[in-house]
């Protein structure tokens, strides 16, 4: 599920349903953008581990620019991170509706964030 937009920089390989995300890289900070329809009840949402190696910055959803008022056009999830401390965590993004429990997640997107000695960030999927 991954576009990898710096392909050359950081060696990036796709999974699972690559049309559905994009990452920008800026220095310490990485912005992953994953297409999605909340009026469909579901949601990008992820999990980090181990944490303090990078924090959220934000995490916003930008509804498709349409011709006209379209409702349930559909949109992307945009969580931006920047680089906390050296070392390695795994994001793992999954969409779902969080109220189904029971029901496992229809989309993932792994990545692998590496934050080096000097305070750069980069993701590997």
């Amino acid at each position: 599920m991954v576009i990898c937009i710096a392909m050359l920089s950081f060696g990036c390989e796709g999974t699972q349903g690559q049309d559905a995300a994009t990452v920008k890289l800026e220095g310490n900070t990485a912005i992953v953008e994953l297409k999605g329809n909340p009026t469909t009840g579901y949601s990008w949402n992820y999990t980090m581990s181990p944490a303090g190696v990078v924090r959220e910055v934000s995490n916003e959803y930008i509804p498709d620019k349409t011709d006209e008022n379209v409702s349930g056009s559909g949109g992307k999830f945009v969580f931006t991170f920047e680089a906390v401390s050296e070392g390695e965590a795994d994001l793992v993004f999954s969409y779902l509706r969080v109220w189904e429990t029971d029901v496992p997640a229809i989309n993932t997107v792994t990545y692998r964030a590496v934050v080096d000695d000097k305070g750069n960030l980069k993701l590997f999927s």
